[in-house]
């Protein structure tokens, strides 16, 4: 509704004031996108809260980790609260973790950049939606180790629609892109599982998921593989390739580094949808320049 106020204003030629200056349409749709994140990564943090949990996202209302009183809407404002507050509940004092100005900040930023890059209209649209799952994808896998299928195959359904909207890939690219994800990830699967059969009990499962074990000793979840499908949906062939590469070179230097650097043990996986939303949000912005890069490096364009 905002959004379609701000586009009429727009048609009317101008945003006024009181002292007949004029602000820019442009101005105010990056500020509408930003505000707009931040709100919506405060939604994102109860989605990732709740939703793995099996709790209802709409009642009850925002509450204390901690103690579970009702939290004020004036501390309630994403980010600025919790700045506000010292990152303490205003009731028992207990600690507000930073991931959740952190999400709330990240949303934000995601949501302008994608103002920047696309201006008002459904391309806007589709990019903010992309971009929320894969903000609750970072921090559900984080979090809970999974990827839910809320994002992953709702977000596919979403990416398939949006295909044929105005500025989308078309159904075909992006149905392509869907299925050339998900099987690819569905073989890294399978042939790491048929290696890791042969090394029974070489996958450590992470604390508090001994009882999955047989599930991190796959090699790849299913939900990553889900995840694949939703990715292609929404960025077609040529992006989704880059997203990928950019998504296993993230995970290798990071998984690298901490095996070098921290101590840590190869058996125990990391979560790897983090970095494919990482390799997807890049790759929504610069993957068709990094393609093109890519081929005229090679001749090949």
């Amino acid at each position: 509704m905002v959004l379609g106020i701000i586009l009429h204003c727009q048609q009317q030629g101008k945003f006024g004031t009181h002292s007949g200056m004029y602000m820019p349409f442009e101005t105010v749709f990056y500020v509408f996108a930003l505000l707009l994140g931040l709100c919506i990564g405060s939604f994102l943090n109860v989605v990732a809260w709740r939703v793995p949990l099996g709790r209802s996202i709409v009642r009850p209302g925002s509450r204390c980790p901690s103690c579970g009183s009702d939290i004020r809407w004036h501390d309630n404002i994403p980010v600025i609260s919790w700045l506000v507050l010292g990152a303490k509940c205003r009731d028992c004092g207990g600690r507000i973790s930073a991931r959740y100005p952190l999400t709330e900040a990240a949303t934000g930023l995601l949501f302008l950049a994608a103002a920047l890059f696309r201006g008002p209209g459904v391309p806007f649209a589709r990019d903010a939606v992309f971009l929320s799952l894969l903000v609750v994808t970072v921090r559900t896998d984080l979090d809970h180790w999974i990827v839910l299928d809320e994002v992953s195959l709702g977000g596919t359904a979403a990416g398939l629609l949006f295909s044929l909207a105005p500025g989308g890939a078309g159904i075909v690219p992006s149905a392509a892109a869907a299925l050339g994800g998900f099987l690819l990830f569905f073989l890294i699967r399978l042939v790491a599982g048929m290696v890791l059969k042969g090394r029974p009990g070489y996958a450590i499962a992470p604390e508090g998921h001994e009882h999955e074990a047989e599930e991190f000793s796959a090699g790849m979840g299913w939900g990553d593989i889900k995840l694949a499908a939703c990715i292609g949906a929404f960025l077609g062939p040529g992006p989704t390739a880059v997203a990928f590469f950019l998504a296993f070179l993230a995970g290798a230097l990071i998984g690298g580094s901490l095996i070098l650097f921290r101590g840590r043990s190869r058996r125990i996986p990391i979560p790897f949808g983090p970095f494919m939303a990482l390799g997807a949000s890049v790759s929504l912005f610069f993957g068709a320049a990094i393609l093109n890069w890519y081929l005229d490096l090679w001749g090949m364009r």
